[in-house]
């Protein structure tokens, strides 16, 4: 995340500082603003839907000991005991 930080940081600095019109320098500065935001983006769908994934795993799992359970009495002892 640094890394990310320094390169923003770096890159707008460098744009800022180079020798081009103001208006390419806009142009420049608004397209790596808008890459890098797509970029945060997608890194946050991916977390989110691994997040997901996890918590719809557990609540499956949840499910499953809950209905076996209800259906085999003393499951939940074996279960205990298998930990």
């Amino acid at each position: 995340m640094k890394f990310l930080l320094g390169l923003t940081v770096g890159t707008v600095l460098a744009m800022l500082f180079a020798p081009a019109r103001g208006e390419e320098t806009r142009e420049k500065l608004g397209y790596k603003v808008r890459e890098m935001a797509q970029g945060s983006e997608q890194k946050l769908q991916e977390k989110a839907g691994e997040l997901g994934a996890k918590v719809g795993r557990e609540a499956a799992q949840a499910a499953v000991a809950t209905v076996t359970n209800k259906l085999v009495p003393g499951t939940d002892e074996k279960q205990a005991q298998a930990r």
